[in-house]
């Protein structure tokens, strides 16, 4: 298991929420601490890792892949909106 900490100060999620990384600020620099601080925070805590380099291109080829089967119906209703306006 990983005890290493990021020190990024801020991560962005893919439905747009921007986080605050706890363990920049005055906290103490144990995982299992910072937890318990996060927990007594307001809103959602997000726990996460990083990923290598190659999990993100994989990622990022398999969402491609599955992406037109979620956007070309919201693309159809669009263009279709579009034509009867005219």
């Amino acid at each position: 298991m990983s005890r290493v900490v990021s020190r990024a100060p801020l991560a962005v999620t893919s439905d747009g929420h921007v986080l605050l990384n706890l363990a920049r600020v005055d906290v103490p620099k144990n995982i299992e601490a910072i937890v318990r601080q996060a927990l007594q925070q307001r809103g959602a805590v997000f726990i996460g890792v990083v990923l290598s380099p190659a999990e993100v291109t994989r990622l990022l080829n398999e969402a491609a892949m599955i992406l037109p089967n979620v956007t070309g119906p919201v693309i159809g209703r669009r263009q279709r909106g579009r034509l009867s306006r005219r």
